[in-house]
C-alpha cells in the first residue's frame, strides 16, 4: 500500500501556496487546487506521497526532471512552473488546468469519428514532438493525462511530462519485480525490460486513438499483470472488428504506431505526426465523419474508472481519481520562487512612562530628537535598506546558483529560457536589473537562461516521396537543399536514396538537409536484331534488360530469311528497363505457281503472269508474226519466288 499524504488544507506550503481543495489523487502524488498568495491566483500544486519524499535519489531526479519538463514551453503542455521543498512536502507549482480529461470523453461521447478522434489527439502528438525534440519521454501517456481546458477541444494539454521518469529513476522503487506505469497502456519493452525511448509514446498514442475509435481499451482487464503480459504475448485487436466504420488507412496507422516490435514504429512523435496528417489528407469527408455504432462492452466498476499509476506487481498501491470541484479559474499562470521563510512580524516592545520632566527645553529636544529617530526608522523599513537588496551579479553563473543569490536577496527570479550560440546550457544570459542597483524585495527579476545552440536533428527521409521528406524537414524546423538525381535499380523513382548531412546529426534551424533522389532504374540500349534468328534475337534483347513480344503476324520477304527477324519496333536508341520490343519474322520470299500458258497469244499470257508478280521476257522466232507462245522457260505448276523472270518463245 502506498503511503496517505497527509491533510494538507488550509496549509500555506513555502509560505506562499494556501491549499483550498484536493482535486485528485493518484499513485505518486495528489494535486491540490491552492491559491498563490503573492500574486493572488490560482495554481495545481503536486504533492509528492512522503514515502516518495524521504528518498533522496528520487527527489534529486525528480528536480532535474521537473527543471527539464519546464523548458517545454509549448501551448499543449500543462506549464511546470516551479519545484520545491517545505519540511516534509515535496511539491510542484504547475499551470491549473480546469477541465475534464480524455478519460471524460470517451466515458461520455466514444466512439467518436475519426475526425474528431484525430483532432484530440494531433495537439498531443504535437506535444510529444516537442518533449521528444528536447530529449523527454512522457512513458505515461494515458486519458487521465490529457486535459481538456474549459472542455473546449481546441484547449487540449498533456499533463505529467518527466514525472514518469522520475519515478523509475529511484532504485528504492523500481526494480526488476515492481514497474511504475499504467497498465492499460505500457509498451511491451517497458512491461519485459522497463527500457523506453520516444516510441514508448508513440505506442501509448495508438492505443488512445483506438480507445477513442472504439470506445473500449485495446487491452481491457482488471488485473495489471494480466494486462501487461497482454501486452507482450500479444497485439492490439483488428478495430474494424469492433468498429466497422473505420477506414482501413486508420487501421493500418494504428498497427504501425502501436507494433509490438518498437522498430516498426514511427521512431518518434515527429514521424507520427507526418503520418497523421498524411492519413487525414486521404481520406473523404465521408470517411472521416463517419461513427461506428458502440459495442457492447463490460461494464466497469466507478471507482476503477479512471487509469491511474500504479506499481505493476505490488499488492495494491490503486488510487482513486476524485471529481473536480467546481471552482472559478481567472485564467492566471502560478509561478514559485522556491524557499524562502516568511519574515516574521515586528513586535513592538510597550513603553515605560518616563517621569515628566519639567523645563520646555528638555521637552522639545527630546520631541526632536523622538521625531528624528521615528523619520529614519520609518525610511530604513520603508525605503531604505530595510526592504531592499543590492543586485548580485548573476549573469555566466548556473542557473541554480543565480537562483539562490536572488532568494538570498529576497528578489523573485523570473526565469525564461533562450538559445544561445555562446553561452552554455544552464548559464544565465542576463538579468533586467543593473548588478549592484537597490532593488526593493519581492521584485520580479527577469532572468534569461541559455538553452545551448538551437540544433534540430535531421529526420529520417530514405524511402520517403519528396513531398513527405518536405513535411518532414518543415516539422524539424530545416528547409529541403540541393536535389542531385541518381539511377537506382530498386527504389522507384522520386523516393529519397541518402541525405546529407545524415540522419540524426543536429543542424541549426532553417539548416539545409541535401538529397539523392531516384531517378528509377538506369536506361538501357536497344540492341539491332534484324537478319537474326529468332531465337537469338530474343535472347539478346533479354539480355539487355528488355521485354520482348513477337508479333504472331509473319511478314514475306524477298531478301530476310525465312525465321529471321524482318523488323523491331522501337528499331534503336535508349530506353528504361523492361521497356516491350516487338518482333516481326520474315516468312521468307513469297512463292507463286506458274500457270500454263503455251498456245495463248502473248499479250494475253504476258498479263497473266505480271499480274502473279512474275517478269515476263519474249523472244520472237521467224519474227513472231502469229503472237502465238511456243515454249515457257518455267514448267508450269511449278513454285517460284515473285519477280522470278519467265521467258516466252512467240512465234
Amino acid at each position: 500500500m502506498s503511503a496517505p499524504t497527509p491533510t494538507l488544507y488550509d496549509r500555506v506550503i513555502d509560505g506562499r501556496y494556501q491549499v483550498e481543495a484536493e482535486l485528485a489523487r493518484g499513485g505518486m502524488a495528489t494535486v491540490y487546487r491552492a491559491r498563490d498568495l503573492r500574486l493572488d491566483r490560482p495554481v495545481a500544486l503536486k504533492v509528492m506521497r512522503p514515502d516518495l519524499a524521504d528518498d533522496d535519489t528520487f527527489v534529486r531526479r525528480f528536480v532535474a526532471e521537473a527543471r527539464a519538463a519546464a523548458r517545454l514551453t509549448h501551448p499543449h503542455v500543462v506549464g511546470v512552473y516551479d519545484q520545491g521543498e517545505d519540511d516534509d512536502v515535496v511539491f510542484l507549482a504547475m499551470e491549473l488546468v480546469e477541465g475534464p480529461t480524455l478519460r471524460d470523453i470517451i466515458t461520455d461521447h466514444a466512439p467518436l469519428s475519426t475526425r474528431r478522434a484525430m483532432a484530440l489527439l494531433l495537439p498531443v502528438t504535437e506535444a510529444l514532438s516537442e518533449a521528444h525534440r528536447h530529449g523527454l519521454v512522457h512513458r505515461d501517456i494515458k486519458p487521465e493525462n490529457v486535459l481538456l481546458a474549459g472542455g473546449r477541444e481546441s484547449g487540449v494539454k498533456v499533463a505529467d511530462f518527466g514525472l514518469a521518469r522520475a519515478v523509475s529513476a529511484s532504485g528504492r522503487h523500481a526494480s526488476a519485480e515492481l514497474l511504475w506505469g499504467t497498465a492499460a497502456y505500457l509498451a511491451p519493452e517497458q512491461v519485459e525490460h522497463d527500457a523506453v525511448d520516444a516510441r514508448t509514446d508513440v505506442y501509448a498514442v495508438g492505443l488512445l486513438l483506438f480507445e477513442l475509435l472504439t470506445g473500449r481499451k485495446a487491452f481491457p482487464g482488471g488485473d495489471p499483470l494480466r494486462v501487461a503480459y497482454e501486452h507482450v504475448h500479444g497485439s492490439v485487436p483488428a478495430i474494424r472488428d469492433t468498429a466497422h466504420g473505420v477506414p482501413a488507412a486508420v487501421e493500418d496507422l494504428i498497427r504501425r504506431a502501436a507494433a509490438t516490435d518498437p522498430a516498426d514504429r514511427p521512431h518518434d512523435a515527429s514521424a507520427l505526426l507526418v503520418q497523421m496528417r498524411a492519413c487525414l489528407r486521404e481520406l473523404s469527408d465521408a470517411e472521416l465523419d463517419e461513427v461506428s455504432a458502440p459495442q457492447q462492452t463490460e461494464q466497469v466498476p466507478q471507482a476503477r474508472a479512471g487509469d491511474l499509476t500504479q506499481v505493476v506487481g505490488a499488492d495494491g498501491g490503486s488510487t482513486r481519481q476524485l471529481p473536480l470541484h467546481t471552482a472559478r479559474s481567472d485564467g492566471h499562470y502560478a509561478r514559485t520562487t522556491g524557499n524562502r521563510t516568511t519574515r516574521p512580524p515586528t513586535v513592538t516592545k510597550p513603553r515605560r512612562d518616563r517621569p515628566r520632566r519639567r523645563g520646555g527645553v528638555v521637552l522639545t529636544l527630546l520631541f526632536l530628537l523622538l521625531l528624528g529617530g521615528g523619520g529614519y526608522a520609518a525610511w530604513w523599513l520603508l525605503e531604505g535598506p530595510g526592504v531592499h537588496s543590492a543586485m548580485p551579479e548573476v549573469v555566466d553563473l548556473p542557473e541554480q546558483e543565480a537562483r539562490g543569490l536572488l532568494d538570498a536577496g529576497q528578489l523573485d527570479p523570473v526565469i525564461t529560457y533562450a538559445y544561445s550560440e555562446d553561452v552554455p546550457d544552464g548559464t544565465v544570459i542576463s538579468a533586467d536589473q543593473q548588478v549592484g542597483a537597490q532593488v526593493r524585495h519581492g521584485t520580479d527579476v527577469s532572468v534569461v537562461v541559455s538553452q545551448g545552440p538551437e540544433r534540430y536533428d535531421v529526420p529520417p527521409l530514405t524511402g520517403l516521396a519528396l513531398e513527405s521528406a518536405q513535411e518532414a524537414l518543415d516539422g524539424a524546423n530545416l528547409v529541403l537543399g540541393e536535389q542531385t538525381r541518381e539511377h537506382h535499380e530498386s527504389e522507384p523513382e522520386g523516393r529519397i536514396l541518402r541525405t546529407s548531412p545524415e540522419a540524426g546529426e543536429p543542424l541549426p534551424p532553417g539548416g539545409s538537409v541535401d538529397v539523392v533522389v531516384s531517378d528509377g532504374p538506369a536506361p538501357v540500349d536497344v540492341p539491332d536484331v534484324t537478319g537474326q534468328p529468332e531465337q537469338q534475337a530474343v535472347a539478346a534483347l533479354s539480355d539487355a534488360g528488355l521485354t520482348v513480344t513477337v508479333d504472331p503476324e509473319r511478314a514475306f520477304d524477298d531478301e530476310v530469311p525465312e525465321g529471321a527477324v524482318l523488323a523491331q519496333t522501337p528499331a534503336s536508341g535508349q530506353v528504361e528497363r523492361g521497356t516491350g520490343v516487338t518482333l516481326t519474322i520474315s516468312q521468307g520470299p513469297e512463292l507463286v505457281v506458274v500457270p500454263q500458258v503455251v498456245g495463248r497469244q502473248f499479250s494475253v499470257a504476258e498479263e497473266e503472269l505480271t499480274e502473279l508478280g512474275l517478269v515476263v521476257r519474249r523472244e520472237d522466232v521467224r519474227g513472231g508474226f502469229f503472237g502465238t507462245v511456243r515454249e515457257q522457260s518455267v514448267e508450269p505448276d511449278q513454285e517460284v519466288p515473285t519477280g522470278t523472270e519467265i521467258v516466252l518463245t512467240v512465234v
